[in-house]
């Protein structure tokens, strides 16, 4: 039995991981999960449930860190690291729905050269959310600044979704293909790391997937547009990846493949 390793890292979100922890319990999977949980910062309140049916680590960062150094920290050390055939990336503040990651899983599985598959995205409200999006440039940047989503919508034989790049709260990549491209990208400390590793695993031969078949809720916080210093950090990291060696070589890639 291959094992489902999920990473989650918290930011004072206690109160959503009682929720996910009991969505993960609820699952009926052939699959076995395991789950390193990162506390990011103190958390006096933060209460799991005393049984698990599943291994979770837990890591206590003594100082914040950013999206890509943890989770890369968290591939790198699983509760079982002999066991591990997948690596989800998990924002805290989704639930996911149904058996998903199992579901993910077989879709990888019988796809070709796969390198990232991840579900459709909901808000609380039930509305999608642009989770599947074209490689960002100047002009999509814009676009979406004035409400015009850059959503992709084209469906592939199969059903399922070839986007450029898909949001970072909930991505399942097969362990070796993780291992093979060296992870998230450290030097962003926070946005664009999805961009930035979806756009090496095309680079690299591989593709990124949508399964629209499947779903988890997110309670997106939008921190970069309520604290300066959030945007702050989303400015600088678009501006890293627009002066890159990779987003000028995926640029021409996408071109190609939409032609």
């Amino acid at each position: 039995m291959r094992d489902i390793h999920i990473s989650i890292v918290s930011h004072g979100h206690a109160r959503h991981l009682t929720v996910l922890f009991a969505c993960l319990a609820e699952m009926s999977s052939s699959y076995r999960y395991q789950v390193t949980l990162i506390k990011n910062v103190a958390e006096v309140d933060l209460e799991l449930p005393q049984q698990q049916s599943f291994p979770v680590r837990i890591i206590d960062n003594a100082s914040p860190q950013g999206f890509a150094r943890n989770h890369n920290m968290a591939f790198a050390e699983p509760p079982l690291a002999d066991q591990c055939a997948y690596f989800v990336v998990l924002n805290p503040d989704t639930q996911p729905c149904g058996d998903l990651f199992a579901d993910l899983a077989g879709q990888l599985d019988r796809l070709r050269l796969p390198g990232v598959i991840a579900p459709a995205v909901f808000s609380p409200n039930g509305e999608r959310e642009d989770s599947a999006r074209e490689l960002p440039t100047i002009g999509r940047l814009l676009r979406k600044l004035f409400g015009r989503s850059g959503s992709w919508t084209a469906p592939s034989d199969n059903g399922l979704l070839t986007p450029d790049w898909v949001a970072g709260m909930c991505m399942m990549f097969p362990h070796p293909v993780f291992l093979e491209i060296g992870g998230f990208d450290e030097s962003y400390h926070l946005y664009y790391e999805d961009v930035d590793i979806c756009s090496r695993l095309w680079l690299a031969g591989y593709s990124v997937w949508v399964d629209p078949a499947q779903s988890i809720v997110h309670a997106a916080q939008r921190y970069s547009r309520r604290h300066w210093r959030y945007a702050r950090w989303h400015l600088a990291s678009i501006a890293r990846f627009f002066a890159s060696d990779v987003y000028r070589k995926a640029r021409a890639l996408h071109r190609q493949r939409i032609h």
